[in-house]
């Protein structure tokens, strides 16, 4: 496009040339023909007065007599006849005329034109001729001034030549200098003129067809350039693209390689303080608490220095593998170097999550790791520091995640430590509490006791209700209130329910055997297990087995329970009704539920 308008430039200044270039010789063409003309006109006048004066000096000199014969010969008659004769060879191009506005010869009489040239030279005394042209015709003037000679014929009468004074009777009186007529010289154009003017045109139109090719030539050139340069601004485009993209790929390589580790492909130290400053940000922003943990392999250099550093290198590799699978996607863990790894754990909702990651770090890392024909075994030390509980400094709460990890070293290592000695007792606590419980299943450590409900107005028994204790083998009985809320956290709930469940329908299938009536069997039932898919197959299973008649159940929801997903749940209770078991919801009108979720209730 720039190249365009460079051409259509360059056309306009071309043609601008051309056209004043033309004018130019144009005008050159017309001052030449008017200098041949007036060279022309000047030649033809200087020889007329030549002429002239040669005859009348021949009459002088040899005493002619003027006589109806002789004067014939004088100027005044010959140059008429001379000039009509050579305008007749001409063809009427140039015709000479000699007149005068007092002439003797009525022939010789100026015309309106030469009659105004007269009085122009009677004015302008100085000027000596005047070339005019009008249209196609030029006229070159020159005025006749009276001689010495000429006195003999137009000075004073009486002083005149006898057969001039007897011949005529004006033209007398006329003074030396005085102007006595006109020459006037009238060419017109002719055919050399035409023939110049038709040069010119042909030369013209060969210039302005010379120079459209000219142009032309230059259009297609500069459209095959334009063409040109379009495919090489492309593939410039292209190849600054192509550029552009290996820059920035090898930028992205490059700041990976700087802030991830090469081993692991985890964040490196660099990154794990950008993350870090970052959550602290974002948790000062939303009031929300993180986790810190500072975890070190135990005895790790034992590995490299007796199997070498490539077997530790695969370790470490499947240590990352071991680590991501525990934590999740919004987790950082970073490698700080060495066997050293830290995780920071954003949104943190409740200290016992924390504690739960932890201890299934501890678990996932002793179990044993198969490299290169060895079996390994490795373990771990955790220390934990807390947002904002520990600190808000990001410095800090690396330093005291760090002082925990080396007092879970000193406490026997495969331990994890809060900063907090107090936080640690309470984690420690609950990891064991989950722990017993598992174990409490394993070695069937629960009992149950069955809570008579009796009539109050007729003191009947109406039915019994089961009770759940642990019967721990060092700290004894245990409440329910110490390990439900722990149960229902981890899950074990479900399982605890149905040993429950088989447990006490089984006590009460054996006393209507043995011809006692119990009446009613009341259960509570987790939430867990009322949203376990296969709910309602296991209950119809557990008395089926049994020989437990439905009639014989109730089953026990708090309101609360209920209307955590109330559709859900009043869709499963209708199915456990529709079976011919009693549902209870304890604890109503506590102000979960409303009057509409009520009717529908079984």
């Amino acid at each position: 496009m720039r190249n365009m308008k460079f051409f259509m430039i360059f056309a306009f200044l071309l043609f601008v040339a051309i056209g004043y270039k033309t004018y130019e010789e144009y005008h050159r063409i017309q001052e030449t023909q008017k200098l041949i003309v007036l060279n022309e006109s000047r030649s033809l006048s200087e020889f007329i007065s030549a002429f002239r004066q040669t005859y009348q000096d021949f009459f002088l000199l040899y005493h002619i007599e003027v006589d109806e014969k002789t004067i014939n010969l004088l100027p005044v008659k010959t140059i008429s006849e001379i000039s009509n004769r050579f305008s007749s060879s001409v063809q009427g191009d140039v015709v000479i005329r000699t007149v005068s506005d007092r002439p003797r010869n009525p022939d010789n009489m100026a015309n309106g034109f030469e009659l105004e040239m007269i009085q122009y030279f009677k004015k302008n005394p100085e000027e000596t001729d005047k070339f005019i042209q009008k249209e196609d015709v030029y006229y070159y003037t020159k005025p006749l001034l009276i001689q010495q000679s000429c006195l003999r014929c137009h000075g004073k009468r009486e002083d005149a030549i006898p057969s001039i004074r007897d011949k005529y009777e004006n033209a007398y009186d006329y003074k030396l200098g005085e102007i006595r007529g006109l020459l006037n010289i009238k060419i017109k154009e002719r055919d050399f003129f035409a023939a110049m003017y038709s040069d010119f045109i042909e030369t013209l139109i060969s210039t302005i067809l010379l120079s459209i090719i000219f142009l032309i030539i230059i259009y297609v050139l500069i459209q095959k350039m334009h063409a040109k340069e379009e495919q090489y601004t492309k593939q410039l485009e292209t190849d600054i693209a192509t550029k552009t993209y290996e820059i920035k790929k090898q930028k992205d390589i490059l700041f990976d390689q700087a802030h991830h580790d090469a081993l692991t492909g985890l964040p490196n130290r660099v990154l794990f303080n950008d993350r870090l400053e970052h959550g602290i940000e974002q948790a000062k922003r939303h009031k929300t608490e993180i986790a810190l943990f500072f975890i070190d392999l135990d005895h790790f250099k034992q590995i490299n220095d007796s199997l070498g550093h490539q077997v530790g290198d695969k370790m470490l590799v499947a240590v990352t593998e071991r680590l991501k699978a525990k934590i999740r996607k919004e987790d950082t863990l970073a490698r700080l170097g060495g066997d050293e790894f830290t995780i920071i754990i954003e949104d943190m909702k409740e200290i016992q999550d924390v504690s739960h990651l932890a201890q299934k770090i501890l678990e996932v890392l002793t179990q044993p790791v198969h490299i290169e024909g060895h079996t390994l075994y490795i373990s771990c030390s955790i220390g934990i520091s807390l947002y904002p509980q520990d600190d808000t400094d990001a410095n800090n709460l690396i330093k005291y995640a760090d002082a925990a990890m080396y007092k879970a070293k000193e406490e026997g290592r495969n331990n994890f430590q809060f900063y907090s000695s107090e936080m640690t007792a309470l984690a420690l606590e609950r990891v064991v509490m989950e722990t017993n419980l598992r174990q409490a299943l394993k070695n069937e450590e629960f009992i149950l006791y069955y809570q008579s409900q009796v009539d109050a107005n007729s003191g009947k028994l109406t039915g019994v209700e089961a009770l759940i204790r642990w019967q721990h083998p060092a700290l004894g009985l245990v409440s329910p209130m110490k390990f439900i809320a722990l149960a229902e956290e981890t899950g074990l709930i479900v399982e605890i329910d149905r040993w429950v469940m088989k447990t006490a329908m089984k006590q009460v299938t054996k006393w209507y055997q043995e011809g006692l009536a119990p009446s009613v069997l009341a259960i509570n039932l987790a939430m867990r297990e009322l949203r376990s898919n296969d709910c309602i197959e296991i209950l119809q299973e557990t008395m089926s087995d049994i020989g437990f008649k439905p009639e014989w159940l109730e089953l026990e929801l708090t309101e609360r329970q209920v209307m955590i997903n109330p559709e859900e749940t009043i869709l499963k209770l209708q199915q456990i009704s529709d079976m011919g078991v009693k549902i209870v919801i304890d604890d109503f009108g506590t102000g979960y539920s409303s009057l509409a979720y009520l009717k529908r209730l079984p």
